[in-house]
C-alpha cells in the first residue's frame, strides 16, 4: 500500500503458480477509491501466459487505467524479457477504457487472440503468436504519486485454462 513511486516498467506482479493450459481467463473486480487525476497513472494489469525469473519477464499485459477520464485507457502489451523490452499490441484512449470501483474486467486467450471485456463487454482485442505458454496473474502500476497503491486494485481475481 505505501511502496514508494516506482521506477519506469517495474510493475508488481504476481503470476499463479502450477501447470496452466494454453487458452487462459483471467478475471477481477476492481477496487477503486481515488479521484481522476490526469497527473497520477495507476493500473490494474491483468496478465496472461506470463513467465517471471529474475531480471525476466514475457507474456500478456492487459493494462486498465484507474481513471474515467478522456486520458483513461485500456492497452495490450506483450512484455519480451528484460526490463522495459514490450511491444504495444493495442493501444485506446477514452473513458470508456478506464475503470472504477465494482468493474469487472476480463482478458482472454484463446490460440492467438487476446480479447478483453469490462463489465461483460469487448471492449479490446489483439492478435499475437509469440507465446504459446505460461500463467495469468495480476499487476500494478503507479506514476506520479507515492503512497497511494491502496486506491486501486482488485478485491477479487479468479483465473481458469483449457
Amino acid at each position: 500500500g505505501n511502496r514508494p513511486e516506482p521506477d519506469k516498467y517495474d510493475d508488481p506482479t504476481a503470476i499463479l503458480t502450477g501447470k496452466w493450459g494454453p487458452n487462459q481467463t483471467a478475471q477481477a473486480t476492481v477496487h477503486r477509491t481515488n479521484k481522476d487525476n490526469d497527473h497520477v497513472f495507476q493500473e490494474v494489469e491483468l496478465r496472461l501466459r506470463s513467465s517471471i525469473s529474475p531480471h525476466n519477464a514475457t507474456g500478456y499485459e492487459i493494462m486498465f487505467r484507474c481513471s474515467k477520464s478522456p486520458e483513461a485507457y485500456c492497452n495490450i502489451a506483450r512484455w519480451d524479457g528484460i526490463l522495459g523490452a514490450f511491444m504495444m499490441l493495442k493501444e485506446t484512449k477514452g473513458s470508456q477504457y478506464g475503470v472504477a470501483d465494482g468493474d469487472e474486467v476480463k482478458a482472454t486467450i484463446k490460440g492467438d487472440v487476446i480479447t478483453v471485456y469490462k463489465n461483460g463487454v469487448q471492449i479490446v482485442q489483439a492478435k499475437d503468436y509469440l507465446f504459446k505458454t505460461g500463467n495469468p496473474g495480476i499487476g500494478f502500476y503507479l506514476e506520479g504519486a507515492t503512497g497511494v497503491n491502496n486506491q486501486c486494485g482488485f478485491s477479487s481475481f479468479t483465473a481458469t485454462s483449457e
